[in-house]
């Protein structure tokens, strides 16, 4: 009965190892990967390139060329030349004031003219005629000099009536308003038979084929800007077009609301695409860094000190804080902390820490 009783009890421990070896086989399973398990990234390596740096505004397209025509003296408008928005030429005619009464002085002047001229001619001869008698001893001296003042009296007052004529011509020719330089009008500012004064205006010209853009950058930058630079710029009138300008002007003075440097930059507008006016999202290239350490802008991490990125050696991610420079879209500049040809991870690193074993391939 004794030996029963221990066949049995001999058996149930058998049971017991086995039961207890087939629990304890899954936690060896599982354990064995784990020491070799790896975060997968995505992993991108430090390149360089040239950096452009860039500097942006907001500015305003202007014309070089612009004026308010009006007229240098009273008087009626007769007749408007031109249509609203039309293009001229340099020296065409757009305005004509009423002229008849300066015309009529002038033929005036002109009468009094000829009857002058007639005048200083017979002088001229008595005094020829009493200059001879006087050489010959038979004429006074008196008379000699008489006739000599009647010329002279004579010719200024001919030189006077020409001056007059001279000047009323001019003033004729002021009442024909024409235009200083090619370019095109804008709206008119009067009406035929309207009476207007002198600085009246009448209609705005623009030259449209050379504009500029007016902008305004920090004065911390304005030992960077320079004429002579290239600048881009956009405008909402052509989405998704940029157009080319260069600096030719810098503000002396800084702006003392803004604390800003006024700049401008001149804009071939042959197509006349742009409008004067017009608003512009201004990019100013100052600089240019050479061989500028990049990665892509979502491999940065930040932390309260500036940033940190997660190199990848020999399979173990290591933190490491950068000092960043320029960004642009989707890439960024490392100033220190980075050598080009490292892996960094570029996406994923929100599950890794310092030490974490990684695994992942560069995207190209």
């Amino acid at each position: 009965m004794i030996s029963g009783k221990r066949t049995v009890f001999r058996m149930d421990r058998a049971w017991g190892v086995v039961v207890a070896l087939a629990l304890a086989l899954p936690l060896f399973a599982s354990s064995a990967p784990a020491r070799d398990a790896c975060t997968p990234v995505k992993l991108e390596k430090v390149t360089q390139r040239d950096l452009p740096v860039i500097l942006q505004g907001i500015g305003t397209l202007e014309s070089v060329e612009k004026v308010m025509l009006s007229p240098e003296l009273d008087g009626r408008v007769k007749k408007i030349h031109f249509r609203e928005g039309q293009s001229v030429a340099k020296g065409e005619l757009l305005v004509s004031l009423d002229a008849v009464k300066l015309k009529k002085r002038l033929e005036a002047q002109q009468s009094g003219l000829k009857e002058a001229r007639a005048r200083m001619k017979n002088a001229r001869r008595t005094y020829q005629r009493q200059q001879a008698l006087y050489d010959k001893g038979v004429g006074s001296e008196e008379a000699r000099d008489e006739s000599l003042t009647s010329y002279t009296a004579a010719m200024a007052k001919v030189e006077r009536l020409q001056s007059e004529i001279d000047e009323l011509r001019e003033t004729i020719e002021d009442t024909r308003i024409r235009a200083p330089f090619s370019g095109t009008l804008g709206e008119a500012r009067v009406d035929s038979g309207q009476f207007i004064r002198a600085g009246s205006p009448l209609v705005l010209l623009t030259k449209k084929d050379r504009l500029e853009v007016s902008f305004t950058v920090p004065e911390r930058y304005m030992d960077r800007v320079k004429v002579g630079q290239n600048a881009t710029f956009t405008v909402p009138g052509h989405p998704g077009k940029s157009f080319a300008g260069r600096v030719t002007f810098l503000n002396p003075l800084i702006e003392e609301s803004t604390r800003s440097l006024r700049i401008k930059a001149n804009v071939v507008n042959s197509a006349g695409s742009l409008r004067p006016g017009g608003f512009a999202s201004v990019r100013l290239t100052v600089d240019r860094r050479k061989n500028a350490a990049i990665i892509p802008e979502e491999a940065l991490i930040p932390t309260r000190k500036g940033y940190m990125v997660f190199i990848v050696r020999n399979g173990t991610a290591q933190a490491r804080d950068v000092q960043i420079g320029l960004r642009k879209p989707g890439i960024v500049e490392i100033r220190k902390g980075l050598k080009p040809g490292q892996n960094v991870i570029a996406s994923g690193h929100i599950s890794v820490q310092d030490g974490d074993r990684v695994c992942g391939k560069n995207s190209d």
